[in-house]
């Protein structure tokens, strides 16, 4: 193998690594190629452990788009604040949580680090990026500074927003509007790369082409590290920090520069709920799907029966679970979607059917007893199944 060739594989290789995102347990990925049909994903355990998993946006032109959306990261109360998110994203792994549980009164201080968000000087958790952080921190010192009257309020407008598909459209039609150049330059790029260079190089070799084709190459990589410095701007106007780390590293890394899109696309729209992606991008009947799957698990979350040592802990977890139930049922309701017709039991399999576990609906040979699997839930027998 020449030193061309192997330079070229190591440019493949660095490409490959760049097109490889990690992904914490908890979050749902949206890929689109063309950007007509969006399909979701969930990082699993063969690339990952138990923090999370590798996921990979789609590698080849026109480069595709790829989204996150996770559950909200903590348990809220008038009285309190709980590190442990109670509602659940389906067949996912729980991330690792401290469950530490506060009262506001004892909260003097909120502030972002990064994607850390601090209180009291003291890290309260690591959110899946420095908007995330930026905006919790906001939010807790709302709750801390207003009365206990109006907590409550606070937090159904949090809610509300979580769930808000017309937001979520003003976001990505901004992020549309920012980056339309950017896809050109980055695909331009791509085929710079992988198909213009190594013809330029066979055809006329390495000696005769190397510095003309590396003119070419900077240009590039400057217009997309200005250009997404410009939509970065624009769409994340407090993350300075981070701005000027990824502009230095797309500016030095064509590999980096080429999925410089995946950079602004992935906390785009973090903060909403998964279900409210799903009512934007996908298709009706995947809208349902996954509807059904986070129905389920809010209404028979797994372990259910396990309580909190801490009195407080538990009752905050019980109050923002009730709260995100009455509006992710809201949310389905005022998109079509009856939840109760949403939740109707599997068909039996045969006749020696009894029940099924209604969060994981295996079926078993019993009218009562639990599933291990899905913590001990109770089992629900099958209309007319004898008792």
């Amino acid at each position: 193998m020449s030193d061309v060739q192997l330079l070229f594989l190591v440019l493949v290789l660095l490409y490959a690594w760049e097109c490889a995102c990690w992904v914490a347990h908890g979050t749902v990925v949206f890929r689109s190629w063309l950007g007509r049909a969006w399909h979701t994903a969930q990082p699993g355990t063969l690339l990952g452990n138990q923090r999370g998993g590798f996921m990979f946006a789609h590698p080849l032109p026109p480069l595709g788009t790829l989204l996150t959306a996770g559950t909200f990261p903590l348990a809220l109360s008038p009285q309190s604040v709980l590190t442990e998110s109670v509602d659940g994203v389906p067949r996912s792994a729980r991330p690792a949580q401290s469950g530490r549980c506060l009262r506001w009164e004892r909260i003097e201080r909120v502030e972002a680090n990064g994607k850390e968000v601090l209180v009291n000087g003291a890290p309260l958790l690591k959110a899946g990026s420095t908007m995330i952080a930026a905006q919790l921190a906001q939010l807790l010192r709302e709750l801390k500074q207003a009365a206990a009257a109006e907590r409550e309020t606070l937090l159904q407008r949090a809610l509300q927003e979580h769930f808000d598909v017309s937001r979520l459209e003003a976001h990505w039609q901004e992020f549309q509007a920012q980056t339309h150049a950017l896809r050109f330059v980055t695909n331009a790029l791509f085929a710079y790369l992988f198909v213009l260079a190594p013809a330029v190089i066979w055809r006329l070799g390495f000696q005769s082409a190397w510095l003309a084709l590396l003119v070419g190459l900077l240009g590039l990589t400057s217009t997309t590290a200005i250009l997404f410095h410009r939509a970065h701007k624009v769409l994340y106007p407090t993350a300075e920090d981070e701005r000027l780390t990824h502009f230095l590293i797309i500016l030095l890394s064509p590999a980096t520069s080429i999925r410089a899109n995946d950079v602004l696309s992935r906390p785009l729209l973090e903060d909403c709920h998964p279900l409210a992606l799903a009512k934007r991008f996908c298709r009706p009947q995947h809208f349902r799907r996954l509807a059904q799957d986070f129905l389920r698990e809010s209404r028979y979350p797994a372990g259910n029966a396990r309580g909190r040592a801490d009195p407080l802990a538990e009752e905050t977890a019980q109050y923002w679970h009730k709260v995100l139930r009455e509006k992710l049922e809201e949310f389905l309701k005022a998109n079509g979607l009856d939840p109760d017709q949403l939740l109707q039991p599997p068909a039996p399999a045969d006749s020696t059917s009894l029940a099924y576990c209604p969060r994981c609906l295996e079926q078993f040979a019993t009218s009562e007893g639990r599933c291990e699997d899905c913590g001990g839930l109770a089992l629900l027998p099958f209309p007319g199944s004898p008792s």
